[in-house]
């Protein structure tokens, strides 16, 4: 064994074994920084999807919570309030719906299926800021349901 070992070093010496060279660090610096480079925005850009998704399934989440409230007639939730006109419910706030996104946009057709839509007939779109919003549905005679952001 001590043979084959003195031969292995000694074959080892004659070839010159050095390394990597400088140019061939440089060129594996190169391409790592290429693809940081385009992994960047793309991580980014899912990372955006992935909050728009969010919100629009805390605003799914708040109608149901909604609807749960007007059908039972129940505001005994801490975050469920009526709108009333007389003795009789129009509508449904849902406070503290969480709202995460970093840019307005129109959620990119991820809000065309929210089961409501604003006033004016418009898709329930990104508000645009962050944080905590309070929603309210309010519900037509023709059983229409329309939604409308606050802070």
């Amino acid at each position: 064994m001590k043979d084959y070992l003195e031969k292995r070093r000694a074959e080892l010496k004659k070839r010159g074994n050095k390394g990597f060279t400088l140019m061939e660090m440089l060129i594996v610096v190169a391409i790592i920084a290429v693809l940081i480079a385009i992994a960047i925005p793309i991580f980014t850009s899912q990372l955006e999807s992935a909050r728009d998704a969010t919100s629009v399934a805390n605003i799914r989440s708040a109608y149901t919570e909604a609807q749960a409230a007007y059908l039972n007639e129940s505001d005994s939730a801490a975050n469920i309030n009526f709108v009333k006109t007389g003795n009789k419910i129009t509508g449904v706030t849902v406070t503290n719906v969480a709202i995460e996104s970093q840019q307005a946009n129109d959620w990119s057709g991820k809000g065309a299926d929210l089961p409501v839509k604003q006033a004016d007939g418009e898709v329930l779109s990104d508000p645009g800021t962050n944080g905590a919003k309070a929603i309210t549905f309010t519900y037509g005679d023709d059983n229409t349901v329309t939604a409308s952001w606050a802070n």
